[in-house]
């Protein structure tokens, strides 16, 4: 295992760990925010390295840009999902 993947999944488990803790609640949400966290984190240390964001780094990794990544895209998941519109359970 390389360690950009274990960083990876790292740094999306402690933002995924934050988002909650400070929305205070777990839900059906969780595994969207996880998967969203994860590419969130991947974006951010991409677009990191592209720009040259030096502002935390840990060997190759740009854990501050991908840490900011990561709530930005768990924001725009919740975000969505608190504007589509509710499924109505027929019977």
């Amino acid at each position: 295992m390389t360690p950009w993947i274990l960083l990876t999944g790292l740094t999306a488990a402690i933002n995924l760990s934050a988002f909650i803790l400070v929305r205070g609640r777990w839900g059906r949400m969780t595994l969207t925010l996880a998967l969203a966290a994860v590419v969130g984190a991947v974006v951010g240390d991409l677009v990191g390295g592209r720009l040259g964001l030096d502002l935390l780094r840990i060997g190759d990794y740009h854990f501050a840009a991908a840490s900011v990544a990561a709530q930005l895209a768990m924001l725009v998941a919740a975000l969505l999902s608190a504007l589509l519109p509710a499924r109505s359970v027929q019977s």
